[in-house]
This record gives structure tokens, C-alpha cells and sequence, in this order.
């Protein structure tokens, strides 16, 4: 397909469909065409948790921003964002094509901060399962066959694969096929406090920034990559009705009008009084999709 000659084990051979094997040269051509053109800049957006802006004001003469080469573009670094401890994951992958039976999809390198290291490849998974791996410094794109699209639901993610670990999934994720929405799911509190608690969600695309809403108001934005939120400065026995609404960063038309206004997901939880010690426990909100109060449970606290 591409030029290059050699003997094959028959294992590793398979018969693409004449469409899927004319989409490949395509992707090919358009992928080499948008690399010609293309901003490559990358920002490198916070690798924890986000963390609640209202409780410690950071004045913007206290960061610093450092310009870097990593060979694929300028990086927009804030020296504060990057942690030894985080693997550079990639960023805005897209669904170039989809096929009833599989899909093609694409992606942007990793973000690596100079001297922290190389990513040697990246892992496709779908629902968790490696279905292939491409090296590092080809194209950024895949062939994901033996889908159900029409009745199923998946989420496929990539990784970078280094020396020192893989990345997080759910920094470059989204969701393909049967009744796709924008709004995240799963939401969960827990590490509840009497003054904090932390909010995680699963991205329905990671592309997307989240808007978070306490008790009706518009409280904070989480930027694209993230999927998790720190609240500071509650108050003891305080009721908080938590939103987080996807913000797309583009309108997604290749979803139904229905599917593309469904944006929020809910949950609700209460601090713990005042002067109560901290428990054994650690409590965990999970909101529930189709009932109109979340669930409970009670996890052992980490000692």
C-alpha cells in the first residue's frame, strides 16, 4: 500500500473492503495536505486536577511562560504545568472517517516538555482493549475495524507509550456510534470534606471544555483534557447541586439535533458538618442517568 516490500506471516494479513482501502489512501493525501498548512503550536494545558480558582488568587506576575521546541512545533509551556510524574499525552483527536464497520481516526502528537523523555508509540483502544499501535514520528491516524456502530456504543482513546508508563486515556477519548451525546457521564464526588470535595466525569470527547455550575451558577470552566474538578471554600452541612455542561469546541453535526443539545449531567451531595472528624469512610456520590436521586457508598479511607 505504501511502497514498501517483504514477506508477511499470513496472521498478520487481512482483506480490507475496497471502500475502507480507497479511505486510507484518501486519509493519506488529506492528512499530508493539513500537515503542509497546519499550526502545529500545542498547548500544554494543567496535567492534575483542576483546582477550585475562587479559593487562592495566583496573580499573573507570579507564572511564568517559557517558549520550547519538541521538533513538531512552538509549545506554549507554563513551567508551573508540568509535572515529572504525568505522562505527555496526545491531544484532539477527531473521527475522519466512520463506516458501519469501522472507523478512522486521527490525532495530535504528544506535548513533551524538553528532557523529560520520548513517546515510542501510541496505543488505539476501544473500551479499554489495545487494538493496535502506532510508532512514533509517522502519521497519527488508525483503521479500527470489527465495530457494531449501528447498535453499539464505544469509547476509543489514545495513549502515548514511554519509558516511564503510558498516558491517561481519558486525556484523548471520545465516544462512536449508537446514541452519542456532548454531555459528559458518570458523574462521582467524593473525598468529601467539610469545606471540599472533588467532581470526576467521563467525557463523552475530550476535545471539549466543561462548565461547572454550583447550586445554578457558572462557578468554573475546565479546559479540554480534563475530567476532574477540585471545590474549595464550601461551608459545612452545605447542599451543592452540581452541573457539568460539555462546551464543544466545534458543533459536532455528524450527531442528531437531539443528541447534540443533550450538553449537562447532574449531581447532588452535601458537605459534612462542622467539627465532625474525619471518618473511616470516605462517602462517593455517583450520579444516576435515568433516576432522580444519585446513589451512595462508602469506601475505606486510604491511610
Amino acid at each position: 500500500m505504501n511502497g514498501q516490500r517483504g514477506l508477511v506471516p499470513s496472521n498478520f494479513v487481512a482483506l480490507l473492503q475496497d471502500e475502507e482501502l480507497f479511505l486510507l489512501h484518501s486519509v493519506d493525501t488529506e492528512m499530508d495536505n493539513n500537515l503542509l498548512n497546519s499550526d502545529l503550536g500545542l498547548h500544554l494545558q494543567s496535567d492534575s486536577v483542576l483546582q477550585d480558582t475562587k479559593s487562592e488568587s495566583v496573580l499573573p506576575s507570579q507564572t511564568e511562560t517559557t517558549l520550547y521546541k519538541n521538533g513538531t512545533g512552538t509549545l506554549d509551556i507554563n513551567i508551573d504545568e508540568i509535572g515529572e510524574d504525568i505522562v505527555p499525552y496526545p491531544r484532539r483527536i477527531n473521527l475522519i472517517k466512520q463506516l458501519a464497520k469501522s472507523a478512522i481516526i486521527g490525532w495530535d502528537p504528544a506535548a513533551v516538555p524538553p528532557g523529560w523523555g520520548a513517546v515510542s508509540s501510541y496505543n488505539v483502544l476501544v473500551d479499554k482493549e489495545v487494538r493496535s499501535n502506532v510508532l512514533s514520528g509517522g502519521r497519527t491516524k488508525a483503521l479500527i475495524e470489527k465495530l457494531n456502530l449501528a447498535n453499539v456504543t464505544y469509547r476509543i482513546s489514545v495513549q502515548s507509550v514511554t519509558e516511564r508508563g503510558v498516558s491517561d486515556e481519558l486525556r484523548c477519548t471520545m465516544l462512536v456510534g449508537k446514541d452519542v451525546c456532548v454531555a459528559p457521564s458518570h458523574l462521582k464526588v467524593e473525598n468529601i470534606t467539610q469545606t471540599s470535595a472533588e467532581v470526576s466525569w467521563l467525557p463523552s470527547n475530550s476535545n471539549y471544555s466543561h462548565v461547572i455550575f454550583l447550586n445554578e451558577e457558572e462557578y468554573d470552566v475546565v479546559k479540554a483534557g480534563s475530567y476532574k474538578y477540585q471545590f474549595f471554600n464550601l461551608k459545612p452541612c452545605m447542599v451543592c447541586k452540581i452541573k457539568v455542561m460539555a462546551r464543544p469546541h466545534q458543533v459536532p453535526w455528524q450527531l442528531p439535533l437531539e443528541q447534540r443539545e443533550k450538553k449537562q449531567s447532574l449531581v447532588e451531595f452535601c458537605t459534612l458538618p462542622a467539627g465532625l472528624i474525619s471518618p473511616q469512610h470516605a462517602t462517593v456520590i455517583l450520579a444516576q442517568p435515568s433516576a432522580s436521586s444519585p446513589r451512595t457508598h462508602t469506601e475505606p479511607q486510604a491511610h
